[in-house]
């Protein structure tokens, strides 16, 4: 079969890759900036608006072979060192765009792990609207791009106990930090710097509202109860690093 040829643009190549991907029955969910830009109307305009070099998916590692086949059918070359390497990643390389796409299988694995294999089954194109939000709080090495990312998603979306839909729901958030103190530890890192950021910057937001969000998250995520893995794990604290560096993600 003659392969199609990737398009320049990133948030319309996302969105090929994602409609093909339903075409043959196989699970592809997008994750990362383009899929901010999709659930994210404040991310599209200034000063949030940024440019998007490669193209990130979820799928599921009993699909992996398919997905594979896929991938190289859209256009794409498979990274196969990356790709044996990696038991829960894909990397595919689009040499015409000088751009990548990365999958990641089942299992969101960077500075922090959570399972995502039974978040996909959703009427979006993108993962759940926490697991984006995730995505940018559990970075321990945080950046003003992944600053920005998270406060437009607060601008754009409330924060519930329970939310469903477009509502970011405190209580996923919350229930993952039960038994992973080094998840609770970043995610309570970063909340307390998205407020400074928040307060330091004059940003077209509805600050009261993103205040409220926070909020909501800090309560939610200080409040669950805590397994005694994270009892154990807290006792020893930040002596012991309780994140991954980016190259062993």
């Amino acid at each position: 079969m003659t392969a199609e040829n990737p398009l320049a643009d990133p948030v319309a190549e996302g969105n090929r890759i994602v409609e093909a991907a339903v075409e043959r029955d196989l699970t592809v969910k997008k994750i990362g900036g383009t899929a901010i830009h999709d659930r994210s109307e404040t991310v599209q305009v200034e000063p949030f608006k940024r440019e998007y070099r490669d193209v990130d998916f979820v799928g599921h590692r009993a699909e992996e072979s398919e997905v594979e086949d896929f991938m190289v059918e859209m256009g794409y070359e498979a990274n196969e060192r990356f790709n044996t390497m990696r038991p829960s990643r894909l990397e595919f390389v689009d040499p015409e765009n000088e751009r990548k796409a990365d999958f990641i299988l089942d299992k969101f694995r960077f500075s922090h792990e959570w399972s995502l294999k039974n978040r996909l089954d959703t009427d979006h194109d993108t993962v759940p609207i926490e697991d984006l939000l995730l995505s940018k709080l559990q970075i321990a090495e945080i950046s003003d791009r992944d600053m920005r990312d998270i406060i437009a998603l607060l601008n754009d979306h409330d924060v519930e106990h329970g939310g469903t839909g477009g509502t970011i729901d405190a209580d996923y958030v919350a229930d993952l930090c039960r038994s992973d103190w080094g998840l609770y530890k970043t995610l309570s890192i970063n909340l307390g710097k998205v407020w400074e950021y928040l307060h330091e910057n004059d940003l077209p937001v509805a600050e009261a509202a993103i205040e409220d969000r926070l909020a909501t998250l800090e309560s939610a995520i200080e409040s669950v109860p805590k397994t005694l893995r994270w009892k154990l794990r807290s006792l020893i604290g930040e002596r012991k690093q309780w994140y991954r560096k980016p190259e062993l993600s």
